[in-house]
């Protein structure tokens, strides 16, 4: 074999590997694009992939909304109650400054996942900060793994004892109450809502005590019942002195059956407390499929007691629960008021009259002038006959109606006419319906 012959031969080897190779390169490329597209990094020093960061969001305990957060000391207990959390894939040092610090000595004790929107995750962890001190944080992450924000939602302490702080989480909200346990128990409330980009903004603050009548006597109430603080429409409770027994204070407290943007459903839990000792004597409860506690377009604005004489028998008074409901359509105003009637049987307490109607105001105008409107306003009066040992009742009602139209002087005028008519309810035994 010539040395030529031999020569372009190493020459031809030489080409095919350099095919070869290069075939390999573009595979090889492409499979590291593929594992790149799979394993972006994550800034900050765990050096963890975003499959990494996705991983641990699947793995955690995903939780339905709403949640009430009350973890504290008692919370943890066994070994069993604590699980691990990967302290630097979720970035916790950025909660806390200090976390390095060894006097400090965080340690994590749970995490769980709930979803507020697809387009970010949101993770609750628990932390223990020295022997003394719990924390509770929400951590909303983008799909990087990286914090767009995050708030305390519960607090524990042993030290002194004095702090609390619990949270209810909630379709793009969160209610959080920081309890001080001195002499007397003071919350403080506070809203925040969770935008459609996962920051967390504060949108309201009050002191329950400034802001419920008969503060001191409802908190027992809401403990005796079993009821959480977080777990009831703060701004509805109603209550007032019985002014037929005048140690006795009438309450109604709306429990959150469901609450969303806008909206919500709430528990009735009518009761009678005895004002010296602060014990439930009496009690009424209805869910709220049935109480018409609902605010949605037409909004549930108020609930009042209404202590007014009643008499359905010579020794046998009701009293009364108003609820009142407005619309939020300007071109279409709306606003309603019911009554409900309460007497005492044994402990309970029984609604003999069911959301009867009392005021209604309904309309239809372009936002200028012309439009249509009509107020309806019942009056109630005891009847001197009876139906199943209570007395009838008479409804009284007055319906006005007003038509304003732009007239041919292109000013507005309107035409009001006015009419009654009446009505006769009767107790059939179990509540009042209208005589057929």
């Amino acid at each position: 074999m010539t040395l030529k012959y031999i020569r372009t031969l190493m020459v031809i080897l030489a080409l095919v590997a350099f095919v070869q190779n290069q075939q390999s390169s573009i595979e090889e490329a492409q499979a590291a694009v593929e594992h790149a597209t799979d394993t972006i990094r994550i800034e900050g020093e765990s050096g963890a992939s975003l499959s990494d960061f996705q991983k641990a969001i699947t793995a955690m305990e995903e939780r339905d909304l709403p949640i009430i957060e009350t973890a504290s000391f008692d919370s943890f207990i066994d070994a069993d109650d604590v699980n691990p959390i990967d302290d630097r894939l979720l970035k916790i040092e950025t909660l806390y400054p200090d976390f390095y610090e060894e006097e400090d000595r965080y340690r994590a004790l749970a995490s769980y996942r709930v979803v507020f929107s697809p387009d970010f995750h949101s993770v609750v962890v628990t932390y223990k900060s020295g022997e003394h001190k719990m924390e509770t944080s929400l951590i909303n992450y983008d799909s990087g793994g990286n914090i767009l924000d995050y708030q305390l939602i519960a607090y524990d302490e042993i030290a002194e004892g004095l702090i609390q702080i619990k949270s209810r989480l909630r379709e793009n909200a969160i209610t959080t109450h920081r309890i001080s346990s001195e002499l007397v128990k003071e919350i403080e409330e506070q809203k925040f809502v969770i935008n459609i980009d996962g920051t967390i903004d504060k949108t309201d603050s009050r002191k329950l005590s400034d802001s419920i009548a008969d503060y001191t006597l409802i908190l027992p109430v809401l403990n005796e019942l079993k009821i959480d603080p977080l777990a009831v429409k703060t701004e509805l409770i109603a209550s007032k002195f019985n002014s037929q027994n005048p140690n006795e204070v009438i309450v109604a407290i709306p429990e959150i059956v469901e609450e969303g943007e806008q909206y919500f459903k709430l528990d009735s839990h009518i009761v009678l407390v005895n004002n010296r000792s602060g014990v439930i004597t009496h009690k009424y409860f209805e869910s709220g499929q049935t109480n018409q506690w609902v605010s949605d377009a037409i909004e549930l604005k108020e609930i009042r007691i209404d202590t007014a004489p009643y008499r359905m028998a010579d020794e046998l008074r009701a009293f009364g629960v108003r609820v009142r409901y407005s619309g939020m359509s300007r071109v279409n105003p709306y606003e309603s008021e019911t009554l409900s009637l309460f007497i005492k049987s044994g402990d309970r307490l029984n609604k003999v009259l069911n959301a009867y109607p009392m005021k209604k105001s309904v309309g239809e105008w372009n936002g200028d002038c012309e439009g249509e409107f009509t107020d309806t306003e019942s009056i109630l009066y005891m009847a001197d006959k009876k139906s199943n040992g209570l007395s009838n009742l008479k409804i009284k009602n007055r319906i006005v109606k007003i038509k304003s139209q732009v007239n041919e002087k292109a000013e507005c005028n309107a035409e009001e006419t006015e009419a009654y008519s009446l009505k006769e309810l009767i107790f059939n035994g179990v509540d009042y319906q209208p005589v057929n």
